[in-house]
């Protein structure tokens, strides 16, 4: 009987161990590749600013960790350590293969080292745009409901885009320290992506949802690939297109004007705009098999769609449909090259997946 209770607790403590999410880290590898206690090793200090750094960091910029080269899952895991490489020291290849995509979902910043137009000007990476200065075209303070980018201030001013934090895209708002906004979220798993905190929001973006792919969409195809989640209005703080807005809100309204500088109609390309609402006959119809080059959103994102157009709510424009969220070869960090967008040219790429009675 004895032996009976005894085997039971063992059994309880391992259960409540598991149920803890101990077991697993999000991020794998020797707690040294991250992490210095005193900032001391061998008589000299670890980081190379010579200070200690937030969560005791061996670097104080994302770029340290997130600047490699791609190989894709490593038993299981990205790149063997769970970390994808958005900064490349050398050209990736872009798109890349049918089915491989070195340069991820979201893209690299390399390109914009010698072109602003090609990526996000982050602090740490690059200089701010020569052409734009600090400030997001499109900027407006309004779009708020998943905390305030930049304080809610009218103007950027001084205040460079950074990864994380007051002025980044990871992470919580509240805080200008980038490691103290994304706090804790490297080391949870993150079984339900319902935006309640960071580690449960979509790539750290809080507040938002969707279906992770486990390689980045290092591999893709019209079955592997992220699942962006959409609704066919702008009000939602959860999609993906949400996140854009946060500062680049006048590119992103639900009516026919914009306050601040537009006129009925809505003349820019849409976002939000879910095809399936669209007339029946019409040339967006004809995109029914999920192309990851020219992604949509999606109302539901529990599982990954191959056939879209299928139902209401699976083929949602987005700012991603045509954008990558760090950068590409192309200006406006486009996903393809616009000038090679001719009509009548037999062209089924790029813009003429959605527009397929124009190429």
């Amino acid at each position: 009987m004895k032996r009976l209770m005894v085997v039971t607790m063992l059994l309880s403590v391992v259960l409540l161990t598991f149920a803890a999410g101990n077991v697993f880290a999000a991020v794998k590898g020797a707690c040294v590749t991250c992490h210095t206690m005193h900032n001391s090793q061998d008589g000299a200090t670890v980081t190379t600013s010579g200070v200690p750094v937030e969560a005791l960091l061996n670097e104080a910029s994302c770029f340290a960790c997130h600047t490699g080269t791609n190989t894709g899952l490593v038993a299981g895991v990205m790149n063997g350590t769970g970390i994808p490489y958005v900064y490349n020291t050398s050209e990736p290849a872009y798109p890349g293969t049918a089915t491989v995509s070195p340069s991820l979902a979201g893209g690299n910043f390399y390109w914009v080292q010698t072109d602003d137009a090609t990526g996000h000007n982050v602090e740490g990476v690059k200089a701010k745009d020569v052409t734009l200065d600090n400030e997001p075209p499109g900027w407006d303070a309004g779009y708020n409901l998943n905390g305030a980018l930049n304080n809610s201030l009218a103007t950027w001013g001084t205040t460079r885009l950074t990864c994380a934090g007051t002025n980044g895209c990871h992470g919580v708002h509240t805080t200008d320290e980038q490691f103290g906004a994304v706090r804790g979220a490297h080391h949870l798993v993150d079984t339900t992506i319902d935006g309640s905190t960071v580690g449960n929001s979509y790539r750290f973006l809080i507040g938002i949802v969707g279906n992770e792919d486990d390689d980045w969409e290092y591999t893709k195809t019209a079955a592997d690939h992220n699942q962006y989640k959409g609704t066919s209005d702008t009000v939602d703080k959860s999609t993906i297109s949400y996140l854009c807005a946060e500062c680049h809100g006048q590119f992103h309204t639900a009516g026919s004007t914009n306050g601040e500088n537009g006129t009925a109609p809505w003349l820019r390309h849409p976002t939000d705009l879910d095809m399936n609402t669209l007339a029946a006959g019409t040339e967006y119809k004809s995109y029914t098999t999920y192309d990851p080059i020219v992604p949509v959103a999606s109302t539901d994102v529990s599982v990954v769609k191959s056939a879209i157009n299928a139902v209401a709510g699976d083929a949602i424009v987005t700012c991603v449909s045509c954008h990558r969220a760090h950068g590409s070869p192309y200006a406006d960090l486009l996903r393809w090259d616009y000038d090679l967008m001719v009509a009548g040219n037999s062209n089924t790429t790029g813009c003429f997946v959605c527009h397929t009675t124009k190429n």
